[in-house]
């Protein structure tokens, strides 16, 4: 087998696991338009949380929670482009199927977004690091899952995906563009909590030779790196890294 037939393979076995999530993707929204009313459950569960975090009843503050929010993150913005941009659009949803989508979505954007005082340098430091780990989460799974397809499921995406591949590019399933505009935040949130984390830690050390360049930490990979090394410049002056 040639290098041709191999990537030939890994496309067909793209598109058909890009073809499988819009199918799973289009059952569950079509589950919810059907449930009706109960969708409303959704957003007044979201909105408890809510309130009972702004009143100190529970914390959405902690790295668990940031984590378990940014996994969701792309799957939900998937979710926001089957409504919108698909046949599963607003001409067949129900408002309360609007609503369950994006309080989960307005949710998780909270929980990402919330600022902490005080905002110390390990703080912001394991945010990106957070960032960083859903990120890689969901990049693995989308490998593996083509992976998966290319070898055991090999003569499923031979012929469905060669089909499937003739009249469609990658980005013309829906709920493809969204999760990909999930990992674009993730990426940027990331790179926002590095950028932050790095001037409060140098910031009285600028004249000291290593010091890290801010650039580098829009970087894939490279940013991780130099984040470990910020965490490592924590625990010389004696304060204690959570990365």
């Amino acid at each position: 087998m040639n290098w041709a037939n191999l990537l030939w393979i890994f496309y067909f076995a793209a598109h058909t696991a890009a073809g499988i999530l819009y199918l799973l993707l289009g059952m569950v929204m079509y589950g919810v338009r059907e449930a009706g009313l109960w969708n409303w459950t959704v957003p007044g569960v979201c909105l408890v949380l809510l309130v009972m975090d702004l009143t100190g009843r529970i914390s959405l503050r902690g790295s668990a929670a940031k984590t378990l929010a940014a996994l969701f993150l792309p799957l939900l913005c998937g979710y926001v482009e089957l409504l919108f941009w698909d046949g599963y659009g607003l001409d067949g949803t129900t408002p309360a199927a609007v609503a369950w989508v994006f309080a989960k979505l307005l949710l998780a954007a909270y929980v990402l977004l919330r600022e902490e005082k005080p905002k110390a340098p390990e703080v912001l430091l394991e945010r990106g690091s957070a960032m960083g780990v859903a990120g890689a989460v969901w990049l693995v799974g989308m490998a593996g899952a083509v992976l998966f397809m290319a070898s055991f499921g090999l003569p499923v995406s031979l012929l469905v995906g060669g089909l499937i591949s003739s009249r469609n590019s990658l980005l013309d399933y829906c709920g493809v563009k969204g999760i990909l505009s999930g990992l674009l935040a993730l990426y940027v949130l990331q790179c926002l909590w590095y950028c932050r984390g790095a001037r409060l830690v140098q910031g009285d050390e600028l004249e000291r030779n290593d010091s890290i360049p801010l650039i580098s930490l829009f970087i894939p990979f490279w940013n991780q790196a130099q984040a470990r090394k910020l965490a490592r410049l924590l625990q010389m002056r004696g304060v204690k890294g959570y990365y």
